[in-house]
C-alpha cells in the first residue's frame, strides 16, 4: 500500500502560562499562586511537550496527557481567560486565529490528536497483517477526533476549529484509508473476488464523500483534491477488476469484458503513480476476455452492469475510551476553590435574599400597609403631593399670561374697530360730497355689515374669557400656598389607637432593616468551601436547607405579626362603628385630630389648585383659538380696508374730472 495522505498538526504560537495562570488564580481564587506553584508549572511543561511533539506513540501520549489537563482546567477556571493561537496547516497559505477559550484550545488538541493517528497509520504502514491492523484502527481513531470536533465546534462561542466542510472531508478520507487497509489484508488473503470488489466500492464511496466536502470547504489544497479523485478513480478500476474476475468464475463472460472495459476506464482517469502495472494488468485480461468471448464464447456484451453493494468494515472510533477522562491523569489544584463552587455560593445568596424577601420582608411591609389603609387618620393619601414654590410661581406666571393675551387682543379687536369706523366715516363724507346719485359704490353699512358682526362675536368671546380669568384669579388667591408647598408632615395624633399603630409600624420596620442586614452577613460560602474541600462535590443543596434555618425565629416573628394585625384591625372596626348610632348614621362628632384636620386642609387646597390648572390649561387653548381667529379676521378687515380706499378714490377722481 502507498500514496496514503497523513493530516499535518497544526501549529501554535507560546504561552506563557505559568504566568497566565497565576493571574487567573490571584484574580479568582481565595488562594495565591505560589501556593500552587508545582502544579502551575505541570500545565505548562504539558503544554510545551504538547504543540511540538514528536510522531510517534510518545508523541500521542504528550497530547493526550495535556488534553486531559485540559480537562481539569475547564473546571477549574473561567472559559475565556487566556488566549491561544494556532495556525492552519492544510492549505497552501497558513493563517492565524487567536480565542480567547479553553473549550477552543480543547478541540484543536482533539483535532491534533486525530492528525497524529494520522501520522502514525502512515508510519505504521506496511505489508504485514499487524501492521494493516495497526493503520486501520489509527484511521478510525483519526476520524472519530475530527468527528467529535465536528459535532461539538458548534457549541463554541469562538471562530470554528475548522470548518465544517473540510472536518467532514478529513472524516471521510480517514474512513476511506482505514477501509483501504482492510481492503489490502483481504486481498493478501485472497478472499473473494466479490467480496474484495464489495470492499473497494466502500472505498470509492468514501473517497466521493470526501471530495464532495473538500470542494466545499476553505483549507483543503487542489492537489489534495486532485489526488482524491485519483484514488477514487483508482478503486473504481479496482471495484470493476474485481467484478470481472467475479464474473469470469461464474461463466459470463460478456459481463466480465464490460467490467475490464469499464475498469480500464476509470483507471485511465486515475493519476497515481503506480496505474502503470495494474493498468498492463487490465490491458492483458482485457484483450484475452475478449478474444476467448468473441471466437469460443460469443456472450452479449451488456450496455450497463449491475450496481455494486458496498461494504462498508470501518467506523469513526468513539471519543470514550480512545481520550483520556478527567480522573486518569495526576489531579492538580486540588485545594484550588472553582469558580463553579464560588457561583454556587453567588446562586445560593441570591436565593437566601430571595427566601427572606419573599418570607419575612414582603410579608412584614404587606401587614402594615394592610394597617395603614385600615386606619384613616394614619398617613396622607397617596395622591396627595405638594407642589414647589417654584412650581406655584410657574401657575401665577401663566395667569399674567393670559391677561396679557386678553389685553392684546383687545387692543387688537380695538383696531379693528377704528378701521370699519374710519371706512364708514369716509364712505359718508364722500357720498355727502358728490350726492347718492353719482356716489354709486355700496354703502358701507351694507358691506360692513358681516365685518361687525364677526367683531360683535369676537368681543363676546374675549368678554367671556375675561371673566374665566378673573374667576381663576380668586381661586388661585383662596389657595393656602405655604400648606401646599410645604413638605408633607403629618402633626402628632391624639388618638391612642392611632399612636399604637405607628409604633408597631416603626418596630416591624426596625426588623425588616435588622434582618436584611443579618442576611447580608450571614452568608453560606465558608460552609459550602468547606463541604467541597472535604467531599469534592457539588451537591451543597442539604447545606442550604440547614443553614435557613437561622431564620426561623424570624419566621415565628411574622407569624405572630399577622395574630397581631388581626386584634388591632378589630379594633379599628369596633371604633368605627362606635361613630354610627343604632340606625345606621353617622353620629355627629367634631373633628379634633390634628391629622384629620391636616389632611382635609391639603386635600381642600389641592383640589382648588388642580381647578385652577384645569382652567390655565383650557385658557392657554383658548386664547391660542382666539389670537389666531383675531389675526386672521385683521387681515380680513385690512383687505377689505384697502379695496375700498381704491375704489373710493378712483369714483371720486372721475366725478371730479366729469365736473370740471
Amino acid at each position: 500500500m502507498s500514496e496514503l495522505l497523513g493530516i499535518p498538526l497544526k501549529r501554535t504560537l507560546e504561552v506563557d502560562f505559568a504566568t497566565e495562570l497565576s493571574k487567573l488564580i490571584d484574580a479568582t481564587s481565595f488562594q495565591t499562586a505560589s501556593f500552587f506553584q508545582p502544579d502551575i508549572s505541570k500545565v505548562a511543561t504539558a503544554r510545551n511537550n504538547a504543540i511540538t511533539p514528536d510522531i510517534s506513540v510518545g508523541g500521542l501520549d504528550a497530547l493526550k496527557k495535556y488534553y486531559a489537563i485540559l480537562l481539569q482546567l475547564e473546571k477549574k477556571f473561567p472559559n475565556n481567560q487566556i488566549e491561544f493561537t494556532w495556525f492552519q496547516t492544510l492549505s497552501q497559505k497558513s493563517h492565524g486565529c487567536g480565542q480567547y477559550s479553553l473549550q477552543w484550545e480543547k478541540l484543536t488538541i482533539i483535532y491534533n490528536i486525530g492528525c497524529m493517528y494520522s501520522l502514525l497509520a502512515l508510519d505504521s504502514n506496511s505489508d504485514s497483517a499487524e501492521s494493516l491492523k495497526k493503520s486501520c484502527l489509527y484511521f478510525q481513531n483519526g476520524a472519530g477526533c475530527f468527528k467529535y470536533v465536528l459535532d461539538h465546534q458548534a457549541t463554541l462561542k469562538t471562530e470554528a476549529v475548522v470548518d465544517d466542510s473540510t472536518a467532514k472531508a478529513l472524516t471521510s478520507l480517514m474512513l476511506a484509508q482505514a477501509q483501504e487497509c482492510f481492503w489490502f489484508k483481504a486481498v493478501q488473503d485472497k478472499h473473494k473476488d466479490s467480496l474484495i470488489a464489495k470492499l473497494s466500492q466502500q472505498i470509492v464511496n468514501f473517497y466521493a464523500e470526501s471530495i464532495s466536502d473538500s470542494q466545499k470547504g476553505k483549507l483543503i489544497r487542489n492537489d489534495w483534491t486532485n489526488h482524491l479523485k485519483a484514488k477514487k478513480a483508482y478503486f473504481s478500476a479496482v471495484t470493476y477488476y474485481r467484478m470481472a474476475l467475479s464474473f469470469n468464475g461464474k461463466k459470463q463472460f460478456g459481463s466480465m469484458v464490460k467490467a475490464l472495459q469499464t475498469a480500464l476506464q476509470f483507471l485511465n482517469e486515475s493519476t497515481l503513480s503506480s496505474n502503470a502495472k495494474f493498468k498492463t494488468v487490465i490491458e492483458s485480461a482485457l484483450k484475452e476476455a475478449q478474444r476467448d468471448n468473441d471466437f469460443i464464447y460469443l456472450q452479449q456484451v451488456p450496455s450497463e452492469l449491475p450496481t455494486i453493494q458496498p461494504a462498508s468494515m470501518v467506523k469513526p472510533s468513539s471519543i470514550v475510551g480512545l481520550l483520556p477522562s478527567v480522573d486518569d491523569s495526576e489531579q492538580l489544584f486540588k485545594d484550588l476553590i472553582p469558580i463553579e463552587v464560588m457561583d454556587y455560593c453567588t446562586a445560593y445568596n441570591e436565593r437566601q435574599d430571595k427566601y427572606v424577601e419573599q418570607r419575612i420582608t414582603n410579608p412584614l411591609t404587606s401587614l402594615s400597609k394592610l394597617l395603614k389603609e385600615s386606619m384613616t387618620t394614619y398617613q396622607i393619601p397617596q395622591e396627595l403631593k405638594t407642589i414647589s414654590e417654584t412650581e406655584l410661581k410657574q401657575y401665577q406666571a401663566s395667569l399674567n399670561n393670559l391677561q396679557v393675551n386678553n389685553e392684546n387682543i383687545q387692543s387688537e379687536l380695538d383696531n379693528i374697530t377704528h378701521i370699519l369706523n374710519e371706512e364708514a366715516l369716509s364712505d359718508n363724507q364722500l357720498r355727502l360730497k358728490h350726492g347718492t346719485l353719482h356716489w354709486t359704490l355700496p354703502e358701507s353699512s351694507t358691506i360692513n355689515a358681516k365685518y361687525y358682526e364677526k367683531l360683535n362675536k369676537l368681543k363676546e368671546y374675549i368678554d367671556q374669557g375675561s371673566a374665566i380669568d378673573k374667576q381663576t384669579n380668586e381661586l388661585f388667591q383662596t389657595i393656602d400656598k405655604t400648606l401646599i408647598t410645604s413638605g408633607i408632615k403629618l402633626p402628632e395624633s391624639n388618638d391612642p389607637l392611632t399612636n399604637k399603630i405607628k409604633q408597631v409600624i416603626q418596630e416591624r420596620s426596625e426588623h425588616i432593616e435588622k434582618t436584611k442586614r443579618r442576611s447580608s452577613e450571614y452568608r453560606i460560602l465558608s460552609k459550602i468551601i468547606s463541604s467541597y474541600k472535604k467531599s469534592g462535590t457539588t451537591d451543597f443543596e442539604p447545606i442550604f436547607i440547614e443553614h435557613l434555618k437561622y431564620f426561623d425565629e424570624d419566621l415565628r416573628y411574622v407569624n405572630n405579626t399577622k395574630q397581631e394585625n388581626m386584634k388591632l384591625i378589630h379594633e379599628i372596626e369596633r371604633k368605627e362603628n362606635n361613630k354610627t348610632n343604632e340606625s345606621g348614621e353617622t353620629k355627629k362628632m367634631e373633628r379634633t385630630d390634628p391629622r384629620e384636620l391636616y389632611i382635609e386642609d391639603l386635600k381642600y387646597s389641592l383640589g382648588l389648585l388642580d381647578e385652577v390648572k384645569d382652567n390655565l390649561n383650557a385658557g392657554t387653548t383658548f386664547y391660542e383659538n382666539l389670537i389666531n381667529s383675531t389675526n386672521t379676521f385683521c387681515n380680513e378687515v385690512r383687505e377689505f380696508d384697502a379695496t375700498r380706499r381704491i375704489e373710493k378714490t378712483k369714483l371720486d377722481e372721475s366725478l371730479i374730472f366729469e365736473g370740471k
